[in-house]
């Protein structure tokens, strides 16, 4: 066989795809169209950059259908299944991802929700809040996961951020510990140099009890520079700790007069 022969068996042997289609994000509470699709298309990116579906953005959709009748597909309640059924089959789509942008007072709530149209079900959903756009886009990798079922990425190393804790969390408690203990002597020192003019006998030579004092002041500083260098690492730690997005920190539960927040920030 050729190797041109060759090259054919193998790509007719590559098994397809499956099609998936990212509609738009819906502008939710508190939310302007305009902010919606920078998001959604970086949604869509990372579900082409996982690599296991053939995707399709709302952009595709208008030179496949037409935008008059992407307007009357997407017209529909992205709830209803008919509808979602339908789009997927004038687009060859098995899978169809819609999603929400909401803004919940100070937090920024994304909603995707992936179908799968030959089965009439969810593939997955997924809901990730973040204090910024900018938090929610570094969770992105995680959502999309969640809501086409594929495996979730790696999550991001954590072994700087570990290491500035330890080491800021031994120089604190180094300066604390060297701090008091030479304190401790500096006042025993200042105690004998104040009653020296009383004890005949007390002391060898003031001279070299000063000399002791103003080491030990020195020894001061440096145990109150290890604190702060301390506390520094450690705030540096814990800024540095990534979020991996992997679970939902703040989620909207029902409540008595309505919606409610329920969860942490990262």
């Amino acid at each position: 066989m050729t190797p041109l022969l060759v090259a054919v068996s193998l790509l007719a042997a590559t098994p397809e795809k499956p099609r998936l289609v990212v509609l738009d994000l819906q502008p939710g509470a508190g939310v302007e169209a305009s902010l919606t699709s920078p998001l959604t298309d970086a949604i869509t990116g990372e579900v082409q950059r996982v690599g296991f579906f053939e995707v399709l953005s709302s952009r595709d959709l208008q030179s496949l259908i037409g935008l008059d009748r992407q307007k009357q597909l997407l017209g529909c309640d992205e709830a209803s299944k008919s509808c979602m059924a339908e789009l997927s089959g004038a687009l060859g789509a098995r899978f169809v991802m819609t999603g929400t942008l909401a803004r919940l007072g100070e937090a920024w709530q994304l909603t995707l929700n992936t179908l799968d149209s030959q089965k009439a079900q969810p593939l997955g959903r997924a809901t990730r809040l973040a204090r910024s756009l900018e938090a929610l886009r570094a969770m992105l990798p995680y959502a999309v996961a969640e809501a086409t079922g594929t495996p979730l990425p790696p999550p991001p190393s954590r072994v700087l951020p570990y290491t500035l804790i330890g080491v800021g969390g031994a120089a604190a408690v180094f300066g604390l510990v060297w701090g008091a203990l030479h304190l401790t002597q500096e006042a025993q020192l200042t105690a004998t140099l104040d009653a020296a003019g009383s004890t005949a006998g007390l002391l060898n030579t003031r001279a070299s009890y000063e000399g002791q004092l103003q080491s030990l002041q020195v020894q001061r500083w440096v145990a109150v520079g290890a604190l702060a260098a301390g506390v520094a690492s450690l705030i540096t730690g814990f800024l540095l700790m990534p979020a991996d997005g992997n679970s939902v920190q703040l989620a909207v539960v029902p409540a008595g007069s309505g919606l409610g927040l329920a969860g942490v920030f990262p």
